[in-house]
This record gives C-alpha cells, structure tokens and sequence, in this order.
C-alpha cells in the first residue's frame, strides 16, 4: 500500500487531526524527535503525529513510506490495547480503519470498533460512532441513534459530542430544532475546551 492520501477536509473532521494543526503552529524540528522516542516508547498518539509529519514534511522531509509504517505502528499498538480491554485503543484503531491509513479502507470495521470503544466507556468513541450513523457510512443512516451518540458522548467528557449534537438541533437536522439546547451544548463543549463548541456559541448568541 504505497500511496498515503488525507484530505485536509478529513484532517479537520476527525479529532485523531489534532496534531497536524498543532504541526502548523509550532517549530517541529525538537517536537518530532519527542515524538520518535515516545512512539519508540509504545505511545500511539505520537506514532500518529510523527506520520502527519512525515506524509506532509512538516518539520522532516516528506517520506510517504515512513509515514506508512508509523500509521501501522500506531494501528498496531492500538490494536494490542484495544484487544487488552483498552476502549480508546479500539476507537484509535476505528479511525485507522475509517481513513485507511496503513490498512485498507474498511468503514464496516471501522463501525465495529468504535462500537467496542464506545461500549466499552470511551466517549470519544461513541462521538465517532454518532458520525457514522448521521453520515450512514458504514452503517444505514440513523439520525436518531446518532442523536442518542452524540448526546452519550457529550455527557461522558467529549466536547466534540457536544458541538455534534448542538448542531443538529440548532439546524432541526434530524430531531426538533432547539437553539436554547443547543446553546446549552456548545456552552458545555466549550468549557471542555472544544473550540468547535466555542465557535458555534458565539455565532449563535450573536444571532
């Protein structure tokens, strides 16, 4: 599997992108010798940074192959916590799976996982699994059960739940539009620090 493609608009989307815009706003040089040693280490948040480096030579020259092999290195040592009981190491191994990076592209699968992640008390996991079933990709499109997601994420500690779920009542996309709920979501994703939340706060009680 040679080739290495992440569209920006994917980067954004999904929260595993965080470090590509922490990349941009900070000088990579000592950051990804940090994050070798610590991905050398088993840890696979910086396996995954250190490959955003790599496919976009963010701070190294660009290097498609050693991109690949730390995405497989990151899937792999999510893999073995996922499989150990550990549910964010299943929601980190989903969303491996859902972009393809490293494996082949398998949404299926991808649902799979970020249910046992989800389930398995990951709020993150239920967020990204509220995504799925709103996009219906991987699984028929449910509205309502990714409501019930988003708002299980939200509730557990994930900000982005919260921005996800505001949104769709804010809009009336799916369930009754409630701005005042809304308003209350993307206040609590806020103090979370989901800058997402924060955005949408302050466009809507400026409305």
């Amino acid at each position: 599997m040679r080739q290495v493609t992440l569209s920006f608009a994917t980067v954004l989307i999904l929260s595993s992108a965080t470090p590509l815009l922490y990349a941009q706003s900070v000088s990579l040089t000592g950051k990804n010798a940090k994050y070798q040693k610590d991905c050398d280490a088993g840890d696979p948040e910086s396996c995954g940074r250190l490959a955003i480096a790599y496919q976009f030579g963010l701070g190294v020259t660009q290097d498609d192959d050693r991109a690949i092999a730390l995405y497989r290195r990151e899937g792999e040592i999510h893999r073995r916590r996922c499989d150990g009981g550990g549910a964010a190491g299943c929601t980190g191994l989903a969303i491996i799976y859902q972009i393809g990076q490293g494996v082949q592209k398998d949404e299926e699968h991808a649902v799979a996982l970020y249910r046992q992640g989800c389930n398995g008390g990951d709020p993150h996991g239920c967020t990204l699994l509220g995504a799925m079933f709103a996009g219906g990709r991987g699984i028929p499109q449910n509205k309502a059960q990714a409501v019930v997601l988003y708002r299980k994420g939200c509730d557990g500690g994930d900000g982005n739940g919260c921005s996800h779920l505001g949104l769709m009542l804010e809009e009336g996309d799916g369930v009754i539009q409630d701005k005042a709920e809304a308003t209350e979501l993307y206040r609590k994703g806020c103090a979370i620090d989901d800058p997402v939340s924060c955005s949408r706060l302050k466009k809507l009680t400026q409305k």
